[in-house]
């Protein structure tokens, strides 16, 4: 099923580690609504990057599977807003977070995050009234930092 142009259900919700534990990762119907709404947020990400593909790691993750991977009880990912990805063609997680903080205000993302080999970007479509505009970047001994930060 397609979520929008250049992403699908398929993508937004596989997990390996769902396949390895035999957790179904499926969204009820008003979080696959939601996922339809950030899709449109990730068609204006792939157009800030030169229309690259963007390679999705981790979007959707139920309940079940988000325990099992460790993530934070009110993660965005619970309910499909938060998408965690790489565009290589684009270049490093540095490089695409640069170009979207340059394009934010057509992105409209709630929180971006400069991860050690990966972005994480998040839309406000259920959990927040407004996009908090954060940019944060997580070095790789989990510090925290506002903005980005070159800690290569």
């Amino acid at each position: 099923m397609k979520l929008s142009e250049h992403f699908t259900l398929e993508e937004a919700t596989f997990s390996r580690t769902a396949q390895r534990l035999g957790i179904k990762n499926e969204p009820a119907p008003h979080e696959l609504e939601t996922m339809k709404k950030v899709a449109i947020g990730m068609e204006r990400v792939r157009a800030a990057l030169d229309n690259y593909p963007i390679s999705v790691s981790s979007w959707y993750r139920g309940h079940a599977l988000n325990l099992a991977v460790g993530g934070k009880e009110h993660s965005q990912h619970r309910i499909g807003e938060a998408v965690d990805f790489n565009c290589f063609k684009f270049g490093s997680p540095k490089d695409v977070c640069e170009r979207l903080v340059q394009y934010a205000d057509l992105i409209r993302f709630d929180q971006l995050i400069l991860e050690p080999s990966w972005v994480h970007i998040s839309f406000a479509i259920v959990s927040k009234p407004q996009p908090r505009k954060q940019v944060l970047t997580i070095t790789p001994n989990g510090k925290t930092h506002t903005g980005l930060v070159d800690y290569t």
